[in-house]
């Protein structure tokens, strides 16, 4: 026999449609979107790992002072690897017509057909001296599209193109910069004629794999280093080391493994993370919407007190009332997991892609069926509901058929009520509903919070990277920073220069071995005696240090605390003790007099890498010239930055106010109807609704600004903590900063979202009739 009680389910979904509406939508927009996030990561990284077999990714490269000889190359590949050319030359490219563009760096390779292969999005690769192909992502970037001319080297040349480098899916243009860098920098390929066309220097790049393929990462680091190590002694000696042959002596200028190589790891990574984070977002807005569920159908238990007391005398079973009173909150999920999994396979992927696209040169991808995504955003959220009610209703069901009739549902045997304070009877009528809802405000607390963690990233990131712009002068040791390729000219004569603001330097890249970053790269500075930019003092021991702030700060250093940093490109290692922490914002660095400088990295007494400067040096001939750091530089990561995440996070912001318009209107329902009798009852004594309106409404008022208050410091402690994690797995360091007009900002906006809420609330206090107290057994 069919129960009658399955009768009842249609009624009650039709009945709170609004409720039950607004607790669908929720969950649909948060399946949907993270069922979206899975299934584009899915397909992205499944397309990602494939290029490395599809475009023959390399297992690494290494730049050479000059080109190699053969005789050189021979001995190189005797170590058991097969070299590749892949020569570029690193020129300026400009817009015409477009006054307001920036000033970018454009790296040219030649097209590439055995290693490192290119992906055509859209067009054609080059085939005239005057044709070229760029990067998808910088194209969009600056507003560049097939047809258009730009000026690469002084030269006009057509873009035929838009592709994606397989070895530069996010643009590093080096490899130790704190984030990839789309808008300044370009890569490019363009035919042998178009290269020998540009006249800038070229970087003797030659790629490698190994004959011998490593079995996973471990055995790549092993094979790197001593790679790494044979190619300096190789490259040092011609490549005969018993007999140097000074025809062929060369210098590695540069070496990058590909497992550490940020251009091609960096958005693989980075997807894999925002799964993890999508699918913890996923569990704790199922679980508050799950408690919302409970408090919800706990609420509709106490109002049905009678009926279920009836029922229960009347031989229905716990198990019985408890199975149906779970049945909506799992009729909904369901509903909600079906169509947000329809939409996430639609809608939602799209947007995640296109979010991904905006950030990273990615190759083309194909879409993937991802039965983890559908278990995930499926039978998580059923789960969670499912046991979050069974736990809270069956609770409220342990009562005798007797105490429902007698509407006697409250755990404590207390005697006497509560002694209030001598406050007015409104005032103690406010403190009463508190205290007999404390378990909705307790909900609403946590729901608050959790909109005002994802308000502080949305209000926090811009905030964050407006400060890191503002303060970026405050970073750089001097406004011209001048890295020399040698200190002598092609004469053997000392490079000087006759502005008086510069000053000499030393400079040298090393790793960590251990801490919350292995192999972070700390730049070593050498100061001359009494510099001007360098206030720290010249008479200390050789191998003490003073070590940056933010160096300090991300690694927990202290002073008199010892320091393992090892070279870049060989396993040689230097001790180091910290004498003092140096005011130095924005670098991971460490800093010691010159003189100690270049005595432990076995330099010449006169030795130095550069000039530090307040003016241009126009004197400096550009060809002694390595490259200049300017605030440019500095700024590059905050452009990026802006401009990859800063547009989205307005509609965040947005998507976060109508959460918290929903979450809030719920929790208020709720709190509304649990007090149907009271609120009838006032009125029936003769309060009006505005006097109404101040005992609910004032005191849901003075809560919800208490907690967005409370929750906007703790959720930007919980932000800053994981930017933390965020920064421990990335070159460098910058912390979070949200000041007291980004606080204001997230709790105005919780408080206009709950202002919505108030009419609402408002017109339903004022729905409720009298009748409902009268018909009060109680």
């Amino acid at each position: 026999m069919r129960s009658p009680l399955i009768r009842r389910i249609p009624r009650e979904l039709l009945g709170e449609w609004k409720k039950y509406f607004a607790l669908f939508g929720i969950m649909v927009i948060t399946i949907g979107f993270v069922c979206g996030l899975f299934v584009a990561n899915n397909s992205m990284e499944t397309a990602g790992n494939e290029s490395f077999e599809k475009y023959n990714i390399a297992d690494g490269y290494f730049n050479l002072r000059d080109e190699a000889t053969d005789k050189l190359i021979d001995a190189i590949e005797d170590e058991g690897i097969t070299t590749y050319k892949q020569y570029y030359k690193q020129v300026s490219e400009r817009i015409p017509n477009k006054k307001n563009a920036e000033k970018s760096d454009i790296r040219v390779f030649v097209n590439r057909d055995q290693v490192n292969k290119i992906c055509l999005m859209k067009g054609e690769f080059p085939k005239a001296k005057d044709e070229i192909a760029i990067d998808r992502m910088h194209a969009e970037n600056v507003g560049v599209k097939i047809g258009d001319y730009i000026r690469v080297d002084g030269n006009n040349m057509k873009v035929t193109g838009l592709v994606a480098f397989s070895d530069y899916s996010a643009l590093y243009e080096d490899n130790s910069e704190i984030i990839f860098n789309a808008i300044t920098f370009d890569v490019a390929v363009v035919a042998q004629e178009g290269f020998d066309s540009i006249k800038g220097a070229t970087v003797y790049q030659y790629a490698f794999t190994y004959n011998d393929k490593p079995k996973d990462t471990e055995d790549k680091k092993l094979k790197s280093d001593d790679i790494v190590e044979r190619l300096y002694k190789l490259a040092a000696t011609g490549g005969d080391e018993d007999n140097p042959d000074f025809e062929h002596l060369n210098e590695v200028t540069g070496y990058l493994p590909e497992y550490l190589n940020e251009a091609i790891h960096f958005s693989l990574d980075d997807i894999g993370k925002d799964k993890i984070m999508g699918e913890v977002l996923l569990i704790i807005l199922i679980a508050v919407i799950a408690f919302i569920f409970a408090i919800a159908v706990s609420n509709t238990i106490v109002n049905e007190a009678s009926v279920i007391g009836t029922l229960r005398a009347s031989g229905y079973t716990k198990g019985e009332l408890l199975r149906h009173y779970v049945t909506v909150p799992i009729i909904v999920t369901l509903l909600a997991a079906v169509i947000g999994n329809v939409l996430g396979y639609s809608c939602f992927k799209n947007v995640v892609v296109n979010m991904y696209y905006n950030s990273y040169s990615l190759p083309t991808y194909e879409t993937l069926w991802n039965s983890d995504a559908f278990i995930k955003t499926t039978v998580y959220p059923v789960l969670l509901v499912i046991v979050i009610n069974f736990v809270v209703i069956s609770g409220k069901l342990q009562y005798s058929p007797l105490q429902f009739l007698r509407r006697d549902l409250s755990k404590s045997k207390r005697k006497k009520a509560i002694r209030l304070p001598r406050w007015s009877f409104l005032n103690r009528f406010r403190l009463r509903i508190l205290m007999q809802n404390v378990t909705g405000y307790f909900t609403l607390f946590i729901g608050i919070w959790f909109v005002m963690i994802s308000l502080s990233f949305a209000v926090g990131l811009p905030a964050t990277l407006k400060n890191y712009q503002n303060h970026a002068i405050d970073y750089m040791i001097a406004d011209h920073q001048y890295i020399l390729k040698k200190s002598v000219d092609a004469d053997g004569n000392k490079i000087t220069t006759d502005e008086k603001s510069a000053e000499e330097y030393s400079s040298r890249i090393l790793l960590t071995i251990d801490g919350v970053h292995v192999d972070e790269e700390v730049t070593a500075y050498g100061y001359t005696n009494n510099s001007k930019y360098f206030n720290l003092p010249y008479d200390v021991d050789k191998y003490e240090v003073w070590v940056s702030e933010p160096f300090a700060d991300k690694f927990s250093l202290q002073e008199g605390q010892k320091i393992t940093l090892k070279e870049h490109y060989t396993s040689d290692t230097y001790d180091f003790t910290i004498k003092g922490i140096y005011n130095q914002p924005g670098i991971v660095a460490i800093f010691m007099p010159n003189d100690k400088f270049n005595e432990i990295f076995d330099y010449d007494e006169d030795h130095f890498t550069g000039f530090m400067s307040e003016k241009k040096l126009d004197d400096l001939d550009e060809d002694n010239i390595l490259t200049e750091v300017t605030v440019d530089d500095i700024l590059k990561m905050v452009r990026q930055l802006d401009h990859s995440m800063g547009g989205y996070m307005d509609y965040f912001s947005y998507a976060c106010m109508a959460i918290a318009v929903l979450l809030i209107l719920l929790l208020t329902k709720i709190i509304i109807e649990k007090n149907t009798v009271s609120i009838s009852m006032l009125k029936v004594l003769g309060y009006t609704s505005g006097e109404i309106n101040s005992v609910f409404i004032r005191l849901t008022t003075i809560m919800v600004v208490i907690f967005a208050a409370i929750t906007a410091n703790l959720s930007t402690f919980v932000i800053s903590e994981f930017w933390k994690i965020i920064m421990y797995e990335m070159n460098g360091w910058f912390t979070f900063y949200s000041g007291p007009k980004d606080y204001l900002k997230m709790v105005i906006m919780v408080i206009v979202s709950y202002l919505i809420v108030v009419l609402l609330d408002m017109r339903r206090i004022k729905r409720i009739p009298m009748t409902d107290a009268l018909k009060s057994v109680e």
